[in-house]
């Protein structure tokens, strides 16, 4: 016993001896002009959507987050990624197993001569404890880890990027019902309007006090609005469908109770404020870039392992347990055995498939460096184009407002003028038609106001709040 005490030692320092041999290098991050001062693993921007202060907004997102399929698939990826990790750093500990056999040898004359044995048949019954552990000399089973745990950095990002980019089209979607909403509204009304018109119209056709011309004018204006509001209705319909696919209801259940009742104070005429300010260091929480460097991370610490993969590997065994040729003096003392051993493989020839292994994890750091750096150019175009939108949107918006302001007037003139007199037919019905298309027009202006400004959260990583529950 005395002698396994001094073996277990002696192997213990050893391995501790040749462990220090030599390890992985160190991950450097590639030199880009990125602002400092953040950590590189700041969080996706969470509930970033609460800018709009909408509670349909709100209870959408929060449905979409929890059912939508996209999600549940990348979130399912992280946790196969988090065994993975786990199943490499498991390769860091010893070994341990249970072994138990039966068999009958066939002994030829030499054994039984040497080892006095009357028969040339013999049963043999053991059962051991195993133990291994291969001495990671050169880094290659920590390189192997660190690349399973950059892997699960990775999926988790990519994760939140189907997060960002679910929410995103939410918002955006919430936003195209919104819009369809008000033209409907819009067209509604101007509908109603004509349908008045028509009717006091057709009486006074009748009487003989209007001529048929004025009649049919105005009854072809009722059906141009008719029409107008069927195609309005339809993209409202569809609009609301591509919302269901996005948060996994029904079109009906999601928007029931939201139809648009009056008034305009409401999302689309009250967009957020952005501050004037943006911290420049904000790109470096996207989870796109927040991907490709861990993608990068894995790579570099896959090519460390392809290295340490050529060179020599050591593995300590050792076994205790009872051997015995009956069975039941297997458990006696006079059947104990052991054995502790060490052993060294290195490939001799392998038709070049190790090396082959370091020429392609090399490429793939070449290519995920590439891919990364070009990730970084783009990440900072569509801010720069974002903040671009967002100005210009806002914009064209006040630009519309006016219009739609001026509208309004000529339109009280032109419906005074044309009471009175002043003012043929034909004229009123151009100044109407104006202000129709007018308030269209600034219904899709205030669409791309606030598309512009979920464009731009996204391209932060999810709007401009550092907190990531906050916004």
């Amino acid at each position: 016993m005395n002698t396994l005490i001094s073996l277990v030692s002696v192997s213990a320092a050893a391995v501790l001896l040749l462990a220090a041999c030599g390890g992985p290098a160190a991950f450097e991050r590639p030199a880009m002009d990125i602002p400092d001062g953040t950590a590189r693993s700041s969080p996706v921007g969470k509930n970033w959507w609460f800018v709009f202060h909408d509670g349909a907004l709100n209870r959408l997102e929060e449905k979409a987050v929890e059912h939508n399929r996209d999600l549940v698939r990348a979130s399912a990826l992280v946790d196969r990624a988090a065994a993975m990790a786990d199943e490499a750093g498991a390769s860091l500990m010893p070994q341990a197993g249970f072994q138990a056999e039966g068999k009958r040898q066939e002994l030829s004359e030499g054994e039984r001569y040497m080892n006095n044995l009357p028969d040339r048949a013999r049963d043999l019954w053991g059962m051991s404890g195993v133990l291994s552990y291969e001495v990671d000399l050169w880094g290659r089973l920590r390189a192997l880890t660190e690349e399973a745990r950059a892997d699960l950095l990775a999926s988790s990002a990519a994760r939140d990027a189907v997060y960002l980019r679910l929410t995103a089209e939410v918002a955006s979607a919430y936003i195209s019902v919104r819009t369809w909403e008000e033209k409907c509204l819009i067209i509604r009304h101007v509908h109603a309007s004509y349908e008045q018109t028509c009717s006091m119209y057709e009486k006074r056709f009748v009487q003989g006090q209007y001529p048929e011309l004025a009649l049919r004018r105005v009854q072809a204006e009722r059906a141009k609005t008719l029409a107008q509001l069927k195609l309005a209705e339809n993209e409202l319909s569809r609009a609301e469908s591509a919302l269901a696919v996005l948060v996994g209801d029904s079109p009906r259940q999601i928007m029931a109770g939201r139809r648009l009742t009056g008034g305009r104070e409401d999302l689309l005429a009250s967009p957020p404020s952005i501050p004037a300010e943006i911290p420049g260091d904000m790109i470096e929480r996207r989870p796109d870039i927040c991907e490709l460097e861990a993608r990068l991370k894995a790579a570099f610490y896959g090519k460390e392992a392809a290295r340490a993969d050529r060179l020599p590997s050591l593995v300590l065994t050792g076994r205790l347990g009872q051997v015995s040729t009956r069975l039941e003096d297997l458990l006696s003392r006079p059947s104990r055995n052991y054995d502790m051993g060490a052993g060294i493989l290195q490939t001799l020839f392998d038709g070049g498939r190790k090396r082959a292994a370091v020429r392609a994890a090399s490429a793939e750091c070449t290519a995920v460096q590439a891919a990364y750096e070009q990730t970084v150019l783009n990440a900072f175009r569509e801010i720069r184009d974002a903040l671009v939108e967002r100005r210009k949107s806002a914009e064209a918006y006040e630009a519309s407002r006016d219009e739609v302001t001026c509208l309004r007037r000529s339109w009280d003139i032109a419906s005074k003028q044309y009471e009175a007199g002043y003012l043929g037919l034909m004229d009123a019905l151009d100044t109407h038609r104006n202000l129709l298309s007018g308030e269209l027009d600034m219904a899709d202006a205030a669409q791309m106001r606030l598309n512009a400004i979920v464009k731009f959260c996204k391209a932060l990583g999810g709007g401009w709040q550092r907190g990531p529950d906050s916004a």
